[in-house]
């Protein structure tokens, strides 16, 4: 009768290889997950931001007087009333928007950043921009010279896929309240 010692070299060699595979297979797979992961946060963020600076750009296109908007190609200026927006001027009264492009300095000029500036005194032109959002290729805006108060509003997003050639572009379409009602 033969005994049993263990398992032999050939078979020991053999669990090892496929014990490799499997490690390997489940090491792709977790770095893949991982960068997945990382790309959805960033679209997410890019996201967020893009709703923020919309939402904002839209609320003031909505609520403006329209005989105080004025897009000259390079910046969107318009008055409204102070609902909160800006704490250094009083509730109720006007104030001045001025929203623009800016080239990003963190992005080493690879991209731009919508900014805003607000002021208080309806004489003078707001200065002190902010940023809104970043990541920016191009913004523009369209006021519908037949249709009084509807404003289209162009963002071009820089692409999140490096390998990408063509830029996302959102298009908004925000009407005047006060404009649309008065007509």
């Amino acid at each position: 009768m033969r005994r049993s010692g263990g398992f032999s070299l050939v078979e020991l060699m053999v669990a090892m290889v496929i014990g490799l595979i499997i490690i390997l297979g489940a090491g792709q797979l977790f770095l893949t997950v991982f960068q997945t992961s990382r790309q959805v946060e960033t679209l997410s963020e890019k996201q967020a931001a893009v709703n923020f600076a919309v939402e904002t750009l839209l609320r003031d296109i909505r609520r403006a007087d329209p005989s105080d908007m004025d897009w000259n190609g390079e910046r969107l200026r318009m008055e409204v009333v102070n609902r909160g927006d800006t704490a250094s001027c009083d509730f109720g009264d006007p104030i001045r928007k001025s929203y623009r492009l800016s080239e990003d300095a963190e992005e080493g000029g690879q991209g731009f950043s919508l900014m805003l500036a607000v002021t208080c005194n309806l004489a003078e032109e707001p200065s002190g921009f902010e940023e809104l959002v970043a990541g920016l290729s191009g913004f523009w805006v369209d006021d519908d010279k037949e249709d009084k108060g509807v404003w289209v509003i162009y963002l071009d997003l820089i692409p999140t896929d490096r390998n990408s050639v063509n830029d996302d572009q959102l298009i908004f379409h925000a009407v005047n309240r006060t404009a649309a009602v008065t007509q």
